[in-house]
């Protein structure tokens, strides 16, 4: 019979927390911020005026010119956007606590602000002048996102140089932001060449320069899907985002179930405020874990769209999905993450407030309140979008490149 001493075994607890895991900030290798100095105190809009071409006509001499009549517009930029996050620490908790826990959560407020920031830029490429898809490659289908293969991966980047050259964009500075996807199969393809294609990122997160573009590694990229939810869903039916389980019951129970509903439709609903953390907690659905709504929501900034019938999403960096809906033809379809080919600076970016933390005593109890807030604007003017290419890449895990 083996002794029983659990009470004489000592337990040990690290004096650090669980690492913060955001993404490195890259948005602000590409974007511009140099209007930043115009509203650096106050402000809040920065115009620009765009004056038409004159056009040229033949001279003949002697002979009367055309008038040509030019028209004047501006576009602006607005600061508008304010992020902000609040948490309170009792004296009683700081004093019985391993950790600074006032730090770690500053820590996580700056970095969960920096990871918007980087969102908001790479969710540009939707203002893009150029696209590119499956049809820019040989043999595939316009209308389509892209497959990519080791073979066809090179003619993205002339494809991308066609647009940008179409307009005479500088050949210097040319950037193109991938996500893991694309530079797997860039890996694969870039095996067997004697290249210089690097397998780390240096500090700016630029891998290499290839084909006369700076290769910009970013697991923020915009990514859209949609989810088809047109019959009525069962018991135990799961759809699954990003590793976070929902499943829908009859009687919700436990993090992430979500109630049936009486028609397709309200499933659809009840799924969609499962998703974006709004209806009623505990009756429609029962909420997430705190680590998973912040997954979902922070990390990943994952939006549902109630389509009736189906569901749109947005989020950002390589999102992989599934599902075990009962109906064979309820699937995942239109999944893309688009990459960004773009000139240096064509998004315009100030940031009046930059990430900043402010920690002050709570006048009504014995606690620190940790506050933070952050203050930007972006746009994308349209000299900006003649240097972007939208590259629409299949973002499907059965696109036969190794997603997973």
């Amino acid at each position: 019979m083996a002794n029983t001493l659990d009470t004489v075994r000592p337990e040990f607890w690290a004096t650090e927390a669980e690492r913060s895991l955001f993404v490195e900030n890259r948005a602000m290798v590409i974007a511009k911020t140099t209007l930043r100095n115009l509203v650096a105190g106050e402000g809040d809009t920065v115009n620009r005026q765009i004056i038409d071409y004159p056009a040229r006509e033949t001279y003949t001499p002697g002979s009367d010119l055309t008038n040509r009549n030019v028209v004047s517009s501006q576009e602006q930029l607005q600061i508008a956007t304010w992020s902000a996050s609040k948490v309170t620490i009792d004296d009683t908790e700081k004093r019985q606590s391993l950790i600074d826990i006032a730090s770690n959560i500053a820590k996580k407020m700056m970095e969960n602000h920096n990871n918007a920031i980087d969102q908001a830029v790479f969710a540009e490429v939707t203002n893009s002048l150029w696209s590119l898809d499956d049809g820019n490659l040989a043999g595939g289908t316009a209308g389509n996102n892209m497959r990519l293969t080791t073979s066809n991966i090179p003619e993205v980047f002339t494809a991308a140089d066609n647009k940008l050259d179409a307009t005479d964009a500088p050949k210097g500075g040319r950037v193109a932001v991938i996500g893991s996807h694309f530079l797997n199969t860039l890996k694969l393809q870039q095996a067997n060449r004697a290249t210089a294609f690097g397998d780390g990122v240096n500090t700016r997160g630029v891998i290499v320069n290839l084909f006369g573009w700076d290769l910009l590694y970013s697991n923020n990229l915009r990514w859209t899907a949609t989810l088809g939810m047109a019959t009525q869903v069962t018991e135990g039916d799961t759809v699954t985002i990003a590793g976070v389980v929902f499943t829908f019951n009859a009687t919700p129970s436990g993090a992430g179930s979500v109630d049936i509903g009486s028609t397709a439709a309200v499933s659809v609903d009840n799924l969609v405020a499962a998703i974006n953390d709004a209806g009623t907690v505990g009756t429609t659905y029962i909420q997430l874990s705190a680590e998973n709504r912040w997954l979902l929501r922070d990390k990943r900034g994952i939006v549902a769209t109630d389509a009736t019938t189906s569901i749109t999403f947005v989020g950002y960096g390589d999102i992989v999905v599934s599902e075990t809906l009962t109906a064979a033809a309820d699937v995942w379809s239109a999944e893309l993450q688009g990459s960004l080919f773009c000139i240096k600076g064509c998004v315009d970016i100030i940031v009046q407030i930059p990430p900043k933390i402010e920690t002050v005593r709570d006048p009504d109890q014995f606690s620190d309140i940790v506050k933070s807030l952050l203050g930007y604007g972006k746009k994308t003017y349209a000299d900006g979008a003649r240097e972007m290419v939208y590259v629409k890449i299949d973002a499907s895990k059965t696109n036969g490149n190794g997603w997973v």
